[in-house]
């Protein structure tokens, strides 16, 4: 669904699937968002195939995955859900970076980490306000239903 929303730098992508393991982690704990995340990149690798995208993604999982869920564990009560997305965002951005100069021996990407540190910004605040309410809203649904 992300290559219907046009953006205007390439590889630049929403992330919106990323509301998921947040999801998971707000909802059930640690342990389930990361079997979230590791399904999520393994099925995207799967429909994809693309081997480069994957080790990507998993830079990027490496450094966001274990701050969202320090961050979730420690300051769940001082930093909005929104917030903790922004700096998983930002985490992400840099871990996936450090992918690509990894791969293609070319720092000169690091030049690229303000385009997407800007864009992931946006996007890991609307990825947390998602997964916030959608999180507020099964809570909600799972009250009324119980006897």
């Amino acid at each position: 669904m992300e290559s219907w929303f046009p953006l205007p730098f390439p590889g630049v992508r929403l992330g919106l699937a990323n509301v998921f393991p947040l999801l998971a982690l707000l909802l059930f704990g640690p342990r389930e968002a990361v079997a979230v995340a590791l399904t999520r990149l393994c099925m995207a690798f799967l429909l994809a195939g693309n081997p480069f995208a994957l080790a990507c993604s998993a830079g990027g999982l490496l450094l966001s995955l274990p701050l969202s869920i320090a961050l979730w564990k420690k300051h769940r009560d001082e930093l909005s859900v929104p917030a903790i997305s922004v700096a998983s965002a930002a985490a992400f951005n840099v871990g996936q970076l450090c992918a690509v100069v990894s791969l293609t021996s070319e720092p000169r990407i690091l030049a690229y980490l303000p385009v997407i540190m800007a864009v992931g910004g946006v996007t890991g605040y609307l990825v947390g306000y998602m997964a916030d309410k959608l999180r507020l809203r099964i809570e909600t649904a799972l009250v009324r239903r119980s006897p």
